[in-house]
């Protein structure tokens, strides 16, 4: 799974947290993202109707450690996290993609909060992304030769 960090941004407060992102449709461009309820991120996301999603680059599994990091400041300069300014929400400069969304729903289950969010617009990097799998960073692999290729829009 892609390591991501979501990050959120309102009234000159500014938080992120090290997440996962699903994607949800195409047309219209939709993507998910889970919180735990006590976020500050999420409060935040809440507030300014926005965040953004930086799916970090293969050489940035330190970073996704220091996202992960409890802070109630804020936690990009805190944790020496670097920044990609935008109006909707900061990025992680250096990220394999980083996608800037509006918020469209959410769904509360057990602690946790699901935001579904509309991507407005994305950067994508130079670099391959990191990937998590058997609690580990791991870097991504060659492509795999298939006899046709499915028809789906990733």
């Amino acid at each position: 799974m892609p390591v991501a960090v979501v990050a959120a941004a309102s009234n000159g407060a500014r938080s992120c947290s090290t997440g996962t992102l699903t994607y949800v449709s195409s047309a219209p461009p939709l993507v998910a993202t889970p919180f735990a309820r006590t976020s500050r991120t999420l409060a935040l996301l809440r507030q300014r109707g926005a965040f953004s999603i930086s799916v970090l680059a293969g050489d940035q599994a330190e970073l996704a450690v220091r996202a992960a990091r409890t802070s109630e400041g804020d936690k990009f300069a805190e944790q020496s996290i670097p920044v990609v300014h935008d109006d909707l929400a900061p990025g992680v400069a250096g990220a394999a993609l980083v996608l800037w969304c509006t918020l469209v729903s959410t769904s509360e289950a057990e602690s946790s909060v699901l935001c579904v969010g509309r991507v407005e617009r994305f950067h994508r990097g130079g670099s391959e992304p990191l990937l998590r799998f058997d609690r580990r960073y791991r870097a991504l692999g060659p492509g795999i030769a298939v006899a046709e290729e499915a028809r789906y829009p990733l």
